[in-house]
């Protein structure tokens, strides 16, 4: 049992709960979902914000090929320095944080489960970007294209967000970023289903490829 500074106990985890992860845990289990997907993974990096203690983790997915396809996905999470206290310590230890000993004894934490969550956010790369606009109304199409083609790997009330960035340079429009993007809001009120996750985005990189005959960029 984990023992925080305080030298009181951590509460043992309520019954049938999930355990509490770690960083280290959860970073690993994601890539191993993504793995067993098939799906070629690149550019793993884990980043420490040292004035917060904030954890970053990104990656670079790919479907398997030689050469490498041309579409990919950013995927990321952020991991609050409190999930890190709380996963080396145990639920409950935070409480030394904001109470002396005595008053931590008696605080509701010490009998409460804290339940961790993340945001696994998927940005699709839609473009290389460099693209002259001539007509604004070209960005509705492009859109209502992709929405429409991407959407069929996720459910109608869950679909991913389209970003269009544009820089004007005099009298040219540029688009310099075309993007989808999607999360998934993890509570880990139970297991995680990071298969699914996975899958998912399995599905909606096989379907990119079809806007290579649909859009100019």
């Amino acid at each position: 049992m984990a023992v925080p500074s305080s030298g009181q106990p951590s509460p043992e985890p309520v019954a049938g709960s999930p355990p509490f992860p770690s960083y280290e845990e959860f970073a690993s289990d994601l890539l191993e979902a993504i793995d067993r997907a098939g799906l070629s993974i690149e550019d793993v990096r884990h980043h420490v914000e040292p004035g917060l203690g904030e954890r970053r983790f990104e990656c670079t997915i790919r479907l398997a090929g030689d050469p490498p396809p041309r579409y990919h996905v950013h995927l990321s999470f952020t991991w609050d320095a409190l999930l890190t206290f709380i996963s080396a310590y145990g639920p409950g230890a935070d409480c030394e944080l904001y109470h002396d000993d005595e008053e931590a004894q008696d605080c509701p934490h010490q009998q409460l489960t804290p339940q961790p969550f993340v945001d696994v956010e998927a940005e699709f790369i839609l473009g290389d970007g460099g693209y002259e606009l001539h007509e604004m109304e070209e960005v509705s199409t492009w859109i209502d294209t992709v929405q429409t083609l991407i959407g069929k790997a996720f459910t109608d009330e869950d679909r991913p967000s389209v970003h269009v960035g544009i820089a004007v340079l005099g009298a040219t429009t540029l688009v310099e970023k075309f993007t989808a993007e999607h999360s998934w809001f993890l509570d880990f009120e139970k297991k995680p289903d990071l298969s699914g996750i996975a899958s998912q985005i399995d599905s909606a990189l096989k379907l990119v490829p079809q806007l290579a005959d649909r859009l100019p960029i």
